[in-house]
């Protein structure tokens, strides 16, 4: 009896951290140009430019008074990207010696390369 339970415990266990692993890596997919910068799936391309490398996405989480959900934040944070500055809605992405600016608006996610050194 205490076997099953143990076996019940683990098998609940991985399906939490499956669940959880899933979630952040599997619920995002790489900016259109950007690449290697998350996206999260629900979110809609609007626009591109493929010479400005500007994508606009219509994402409703997505907040020029409260920025971007602290879970989008931590995603990403896991794929390699660091906060470099942050100036009212525009926030300043590095990895790799690449930055990107994030604008985050009312039901609007911007991307594209940053100016700033």
């Amino acid at each position: 009896m205490f076997i099953k339970k143990k076996a019940i415990i683990l098998v609940i266990s991985m399906v939490i951290l499956a669940s959880i692993f899933s979630y952040f890596f599997l619920s995002y997919r790489d900016s259109a140009i950007n690449k290697g910068f998350p996206i999260p799936l629900g979110a809609k391309l609007l626009n591109k430019d493929d010479k400005e490398m500007y994508e606009e996405y219509k994402w409703g989480p997505a907040s020029e008074e409260n920025g971007l959900p602290l879970y989008y934040l931590t995603v990403i944070k896991l794929w390699g990207w660091d906060k470099k500055s942050q100036e009212g809605a525009m926030t300043i992405y590095e990895k790799d010696g690449k930055k990107l600016c994030v604008i985050s608006q009312t039901d609007s996610l911007f991307v594209s390369p940053s100016e700033e050194d």
